[in-house]
């Protein structure tokens, strides 16, 4: 079942310089390109350090290919695309690869539109059918077109209601006016509500064609027998054989806007209110375009620039013990025509805007004059080589990573980028500086909050009335499904799992109470460190929610023998990544985050593992909490739970866990409230991290290619020596069951309502854990299938659970509009009950279980989530076998076994109802 998701390119968003760097440079391995005769381009590079296979279709299609009456047309064709072919039925295409254990995705950005499936190596070839199957057969069908219309719209009200919806929108409108990237990629309403299947018909065959199509297969395979695949899958299709036929009226170039070179003149600030909780300003600079001999340097110094405690624009801006911003960012946007230096920066404080407009000015037309950290030079060029090999890693991100670059500048630049941007040197950067910001070409806007009775900044959209006139004039040109070539299907076996692991594995429990799991592994190219602190809430004292997350904000913020610039430096020297805390910037990434314990993710490449060791040793053991810091990192995590508190999906949620666990540890918010971050002291911040992490509440787990004699020295020489603080962590309390279903909700301005619905899991025995397991991944695809695929109500829904060591919890969620509400409800109650008194199928239960096991094998495709996983497995009481045992007990469910469980504990008259957003 695929999620579709369809992430906007939001020019303002801030990168992390992780994502600048991967979205230019992937690839380690040697890699042969070639064309099919139809046209189709292709990639193909080996890595064989997994047993999976990714295949990336990106299609030249997006919003900038648009015109005014075809913009949103693409993202809502990329939803058409999964329901149905003349050989697969939605359903079938939805349970397809997950039933491998595969993943498939696809998202829409404004200059491409990319396909993603990633299954084990011996099914892609059936992956990659399915990919051609959606692409050139599809049937659109027409009964499926009203349902998607909705969901769509769910989708457009969902990004609506994002706190920086208005300020985001306001940026593009100006920044890009008069060019075909103003566009917004989910179009309008009234367009989506109104538009003609014959129409995305037209359009769909106009746009996929194999001649505007790049094909990228990397993983473990063999080159000369996936030519031979490739061929066979994609090479029976041509642009004559599915696109438009010859004569037919095809829809309009894109042409509306102007045109995509329309250039920037002058400098330009707009000033405007809104309905946003901080005052958002975005600069967008004019820079060279890719192919420009001043590209590389702009790009090496916007990565500068974005560095904090190293760039004198961020220190001027987030440093001091009273900030100007609490977020800010520096990005290069890349497009194939042009390319743009951005800037966006958050503020609580409207009054601090005249200050930050007039420093980021004065920085980017004076930094020409500015002597950069040479370290710092280094280590940018070194983070690039090592983002290669961790992405060498994660194949089912590779594809949002490259996305951009992939279409914009292709593939040979993003082999070619790490030793073309190794060439650069400051003098470069600050020629390049002179050349386009002694006179610099921009357009900043300014979105404040809306005072009361004050009109804001409304989005830009289309009427009914032009949609249905404009197409009352169009001549389409038709289509028939049965005249497209029928794709042959090749076989699949029963679905195996390679695990691959020839790793020596050694658990080890010192003195002073520190358990330590070391998985060495020869051949690996990364050392991977993962610390995990026991019972997070329940640890935190009352009425200072947050204190966790804030001591792991102030770990990277300077040691006792380093500055925080001085650790950043040190950091990038070695290509290290941390990962410390929740970034509220880059979706789904919080995932990971729990009430039931904190972790701390440190990778680097196994070159400078031990050096990396002890760099991130340091920073855990011995951070300098500094007051300066201390204020700055309080007022950028008011900032975030100021933000968050405007977001119906976190009100929603935290409502949740508060009615279900009341005053109880996992009751409290992870990251805390204004209120309760405000109240913690330094002291209290040295106080927690000493009881915390000290070596009886630690787990730590490292992956790496260094034996593990090795390591446990380095161990023993740094947390070996640590002393036992007698620290006994609290343990959490189970819940008590509701009686009745407890309704509670905090009505809120928005498109839509998100609601949680679900309750406490008490008394489970380990049996029943893999039963509950199954039962709600079927119960989560049920929801999708029948409010989302078959009734519309919600671009987001589903269903899920977690297990502390003596109790859980499940929850079902979906956010859709608020006339909806009670339908929504009722329809999450009607699944429940029917897999609790029907059961579910044999194939429901052979799916699901296929589905956890390959998403599990998926996110344990890198280093550092195998740590990560190494270590929850320890904290949850499992042993280093957990993944055969797992396996084991989910071929033991059954319906019966099913049925006995969700009886039990998945009850529908005794539940929480948590809902937020818009209600009456």
């Amino acid at each position: 079942m695929p999620a579709k998701l369809s992430f906007r390119y939001l020019i303002s968003v801030s990168v992390l310089l992780l994502f600048i760097i991967v979205g230019r440079s992937t690839a380690i391995a040697q890699s042969e390109t070639f064309q099919l005769d139809n046209g189709l381009e292709v990639i193909l590079q080996e890595q064989h350090g997994s047993p999976m296979v990714a295949s990336m279709l990106f299609v030249k299609s997006g919003a900038k290919y648009e015109s005014k009456y075809e913009n949103g047309i693409t993202h809502f064709l990329e939803h058409l695309l999964f329901d149905g072919t003349t050989s697969l039925t939605r359903l079938e295409l939805d349970n397809s690869i997950s039933d491998l254990g595969g993943y498939i995705n696809a998202f829409t950005r404004k200059e491409m539109t990319a396909y993603l499936v990633l299954l084990p190596s011996q099914y892609i070839d059936y992956g990659m059918t399915v990919q051609a199957d959606m692409l050139f057969n599809s049937i659109i069908p027409a009964d499926e077109l009203e349902k998607e219309r909705k969901v769509v719209i769910e989708e457009i009200n969902r990004d609506a209601d994002s706190p920086g919806s208005a300020a985001d929108a306001f940026f593009v409108e100006k920044a890009y006016a008069g060019t075909d990237y103003a566009r917004p990629v989910l179009g309008f309403k009234a367009f989506i509500e109104n538009i003609p299947r014959e129409s995305i018909i037209d359009y769909w065959k106009k746009s996929y064609v194999p001649s505007k199509m790049t094909l990228l297969v990397i993983g473990d395979f063999q080159s000369d027998s996936m030519k031979t695949m490739v061929k066979s899958v994609f090479g029976q299709f041509s642009d004559s054989s599915v696109g438009l036929p010859a004569g037919s009226a095809a829809p309009a170039e894109h042409n509306a806007l102007g045109n995509s070179t329309t250039a920037l003149t002058g400098q330009t600030i707009y000033d405007t209110v809104a309905n946003v909780p901080s005052t958002y300003i975005n600069f967008s600079y004019a820079a060279p375009k890719v192919s420009d001999t001043d590209y590389l340097a702009i790009d090496l110094l916007s990565m500068y620039l974005g560095m904090d405690d190293i760039s004198p624009l961020m220190k001027d801006l987030k440093g001091g013990a009273e900030p100007l911003a609490t977020e800010a960012s520096v990005s290069l946007a890349t497009y194939e025509e042009f390319s743009r230096l951005e800037i966006s920066v958050i503020t609580p404080d409207a009054g601090n805007k005249d200050e930050i407009i007039s420093l980021i000015q004065s920085h980017i037309s004076g930094i020409k004059n500015h002597t950069a950290d040479p370290d710092a030079i280094a280590g940018i060029i070194t983070s690039t080589r090592c983002q290669d090999i961790y992405m060498s890693e994660k194949l089912h991100y590779l594809g949002f990573m490259i996305a951009p670059m992939m279409m914009t500048a292709g593939w040979d630049y993003i082999q070619a980028y790490p030793d073309e941007i190794a060439k650069v040197d400051w003098d470069q950067c600050r020629q390049a500086a002179s050349n386009w910001f002694t006179e610099p070409v921009f357009v900043a806007t300014v979105v404040s909050p809306v005072d009361s009775g004050q009109t804001g900044f409304i989005p830009q959209t289309m009427t009914a009335e032009e949609v249905t006139g404009h197409f009352d004039s169009v001549t389409f040109s038709g289509y028939d499904p049965a005249t497209r070539a029928q794709i042959v299907y090749p076989s699949t076996e029963q679905v195996s799992f390679d695990l691959r692991d020839e790793a020596q594995y050694h658990r080890e429990e010192l003195a002073n109470g520190l358990t330590v799991f070391v998985k060495s592994r020869p051949g690996n190219k990364i050392f991977a460190m993962n610390v995990l602190g026991k019972n997070r809430t329940v640890n935190e004292p009352p009425g200072k929610e947050g204190i966790t997350d804030f001591v792991n904000r102030m770990v990277e913020r300077g040691t006792v023998t380093r500055s925080g610039r001085e650790l950043t430096r040190d950091l990038a020297a070695i290509g290290a990544n941390t990962t410390l805390y929740d970034n509220p910037w880059i979706p789904y990434d919080d995932r990971y985050t729990s009430r039931r314990f904190s972790f701390l993710k440190f990778e680097t490449i196994d070159d400078y593992a031990e050096k990396g060791f002890y760099l991130f040793s340091e920073m855990l053991l011995n951070p300098s909490f500094d007051s300066i810091e201390i204020e700055n990192v309080r007022q950028s995590m008011i900032g975030v739970a100021m933000r968050n508190s405007g977001k119906a999906s976190d009100v929603a949620k935290a409502l949740f866990y508060k009615t279900m666990l009341g005053d109880s540890a996992y009751g409290r918010t992870v990251m805390g409230n204004a209120r309760s971050i405000g109240m913690i002291s330094k002291a209290d911040l040295v106080e927690h991290h000493s009881k915390f992490y000290s070596s009886e509440n630690m787990i730590l787990t490292i992956v790496t290619a260094r034996p593990v004699a090795e390591i446990m020295n380095w161990i023993d020489r740094s947390y070996g020596r640590l002393t036992s603080t007698g620290f006994q962590s609290a343990v959490a309390s189970a819940p008590v069951l509701p009686i009745t279903t407890i309704n509670v909700h905090e009505e809120m301005d928005k498109e839509q309502i998100s609601i949680y619905v679900g309750g406490p899991l008490v008394g489970v025995e380990e049996t029943e854990k893999s039963s509950l397991s199954v039962a709600m991944s079927i119960l989560s695809t049920r929801l999708y299938q029948t409010l989302r695929e078959k009734q519309g109500l919600a671009y987001s829904v589903g269903a899920g659970h977690q297990f502390d060591r003596h109790f859980g919890w499940y929850y079902c969620r979906i956010g859709t509009s608020f006339e909806n509400y009670q339908q929504a409800i009722d329809g999450i109650n009607l699944q429940i009950e029917k897999l609790t008194f029907d059961g579910p199928t044999e194939a429901e239960i052979s799916k699901a279980r296929n589905k956890i096991w390959g998403r599990l094998m998926s996110a344990k495709l890198s280093s550092i989530n195998q740590a990560y996983y190494l270590g929850l497995d320890e904290f949850l009481g499992y042993s280093k076998d957990r993944d055969d045992e797992f396996l084991a007990e989910l071929a033991s469910v059954d319906i019966n076994s099913i049925r006995r469980a969700c009886s039990k504990y998945v009850r529908t008259g005794g539940q929480i109802v948590a809902s937020a957003g818009k209600k009456q």
